[in-house]
């Protein structure tokens, strides 16, 4: 085969180079927005088949049609974790999605988003409003922009019930993420959270195909934290299980039975949800043999 693989195929393509070998592409309509800020490269291009979609550094993070699968994945199990009353910490987060899904909690009394790229909020309440929806107005939501581990490490000892790490992979040591994948970094979240509490990391892919990311980054968890368990979910627009980590002090605030999700949700009147329920919960964590028996080498018994 010879010639651009554009002309070949039709049309202008965005790339999703995520793997050496494997290469995911979308065909767009249009680019929206494409800039730099001081920190990662940002974009927003309209996509046939996804709607919009948010890719920094070259790499998807959001797509109009599939974006609450991520965010009520990744905020969702937390929320449901702790039973009382709760503040919300999301590391990352500028793109305003996860925000949103937690804000839907009625028990969740505020929500900070200590995100360290400013453009990435102002570009996505700009070119992707349903990210955000109400949440920009919620008055219980506070919008900072600062080092994630600075303001972990400033932070009143126990400042939140809930921490959700939704910062981008590490694609390199010029990346913003990149030294928040520490020892440091999960230190610090253990330090700030409150006696009962969640904390779920964005945890890279977790499939047969690929899950040394995802274990690499479990180990590290597990120096913080005495329960620990991996869950994944499918996000079409990424083309690959997404995997999550929950951790805690305590193993029943990470391993719900189907009756209790069930309840909560019910009094979070969030029953109706089209993507979430007590048994897409369960599904979450049914993870394939070959992924388990790693698990099994990975944590410490």
């Amino acid at each position: 085969m010879t010639g651009n693989l554009s002309e070949l195929i039709g049309g202008i393509w965005y790339c999703d180079g995520w793997e050496p070998n494997l290469k995911i592409f979308h065909r767009i309509k249009r680019t929206l927005f494409k800039d730099a800020s001081r920190y990662q490269n940002i974009e927003v291009v309209e996509t046939h088949d996804f709607g919009r979609m948010l890719v920094i550094d070259g790499l998807p993070q959001a797509a109009e049609t599939d974006e609450m699968v991520y965010a009520k994945a990744i905020s969702w199990p937390a929320v449901l974790g702790v039973r009382r009353e709760k503040r919300v910490l999301i590391t990352g987060g500028g793109d305003g999605h996860v925000a949103r899904e937690v804000l839907r909690f009625p028990s969740v009394t505020s929500v900070t988003i200590c995100d360290i790229d400013p453009l990435v909020s102002e570009v996505t309440q700009k070119y992707m409003p349903f990210m955000w929806k109400g949440a920009v107005s919620d008055p219980r939501l506070r919008l900072l922009h600062d080092d994630a581990i600075g303001f972990l490490e400033n932070a009143e000892p126990s400042s939140f019930d809930v921490i959700i790490s939704d910062i981008t992979d590490p694609t390199g040591e010029r990346s913003a993420s990149h030294h928040l994948y520490s020892t440091r970094y999960f230190d610090a979240i253990k330090r700030t959270l409150r006696d009962g509490g969640v904390c779920v990391v964005q945890a890279q892919e977790l499939s047969v195909k690929d899950m040394k990311h995802h274990m690499r980054l479990r180990r590290r968890v597990e120096e913080a934290f005495p329960a620990v368990r991996s869950a994944y979910v499918y996000v079409p627009s990424f083309g690959y299980p997404e995997g999550f980590i929950l951790a805690a002090d305590d193993r029943r605030s990470v391993e719900l039975e189907p009756h209790e999700v069930a309840t909560e949700l019910r009094r979070a009147e969030l029953t109706d949800d089209g993507f979430f329920d007590a048994a897409v919960y369960a599904a979450m964590f049914v993870l394939p043999p070959l992924v388990r028996l790693e698990l099994t080498r990975t944590t410490p018994r």
